[in-house]
């Protein structure tokens, strides 16, 4: 069987499937892409026809438009196609069968690598991807995406991320299926240990810098707080949300070399209702949006003009 996925780029709930499928399949093949290129791509793709020496394509942390989804519902790849997507707001496209979006379950939030290592484990068990440190490094992976590690104290599950920027997307998937298909328990190595706590520390620094560069602004009825910045997102974004809840809705963060990142900890306002004005996606507490296009352009031409 021959199996094609398609998962996120950004974060280790998009990586993390690859490592799955690599432990689930011998004849496999991947693409990491972000959100607002899928159905671009996928378009892309079954114009050349290129999906047609696949028996499976999977899709996962991602999930198409609803003009995509019927494209895909009248296509020949129509019956080889599954998506595993827990953002609410692409709840609706669950009317398509080929399209699973669960954002929480008996009180737990799920994530894209815990719907697709749900489905593994029921439709291609095998002696690797039933190990206990698997079913663990995934429970860490749903843990940090839906950072529900604070609520359950899990602090293992803030790490990963530490060591996905350490490895390299490449590096990363490499050194954990090799670390999952040797060991029956998951844990850290000592390197990877002295590795967390010297970034721990990087972090916390990192906190105390951008809480002096903070912008306060008014936007949508909103009152935010706005920061430049390319390192550590999750963790930035929720303690700076944290830190001045009294002041802001929620925190934005702008990567110039990415994508603008959103983080709240009010419950009662949804961060993913406010970025899909500006065509991003997410969830209540936790989203994110594309940088608009030319926007280095329109920088260079505004700042040499």
């Amino acid at each position: 069987m021959k199996i094609f996925l398609i998962s996120d780029i950004s974060d280790i709930d998009g990586v993390t499937p690859v490592i799955l499928s690599t432990l689930a399949f011998k004849d496999f093949e991947y693409h990491l892409l972000h959100v607002t290129q899928l159905d671009n791509y996928l378009k892309e793709k079954m114009e050349e026809h290129f999906f047609d020496s696949y028996d499976k394509i999977f899709i996962t942390d991602l999930c198409m438009s609803e003009e995509m989804a019927q494209e895909i519902e009248k296509s020949s790849i129509r019956d080889k196609i599954q998506v595993f997507d827990h953002h609410y707001r692409n709840m609706h496209l669950n009317s398509y069968d080929f399209i699973k979006v669960v954002d929480e379950r008996n009180g737990i939030h799920e994530s894209g690598t815990s719907l697709y290592y749900e489905f593994l484990l029921e439709n291609y068990p095998n002696r690797n991807i039933a190990k206990n440190s698997v079913s663990y490094m995934v429970s860490l992976v749903r843990l940090n995406d839906t950072w529900e590690w604070k609520k359950f104290q899990v602090e293992e599950a803030r790490y990963l991320p530490i060591l996905l920027s350490y490895y390299g997307i490449d590096g990363y998937i490499s050194n954990y299926v090799k670390f999952l298909v040797e060991n029956d328990t998951f844990y850290f190595t000592e390197v990877e240990t002295m590795l967390i706590e010297v970034e721990k520390k990087r972090v916390l620094d990192y906190i105390e810098e951008q809480k002096e560069k903070i912008i306060f602004k008014e936007i949508q009825g909103h009152p935010v707080g706005i920061v430049f910045a390319e390192l550590y997102r999750s963790d930035l974004g929720n303690a700076l949300a944290d830190f001045y809840q009294d002041k802001v809705d929620f925190i934005i963060i702008i990567n110039m070399n990415r994508s603008i990142s959103y983080r709240g900890v009010k419950e009662e306002i949804s961060v993913a209702d406010f970025v899909a004005i500006y065509g991003g996606n997410g969830h209540k507490l936790a989203a994110g949006s594309p940088l608009p296009e030319g926007l280095k352009e329109t920088i260079i031409d505004y700042i040499f003009k």
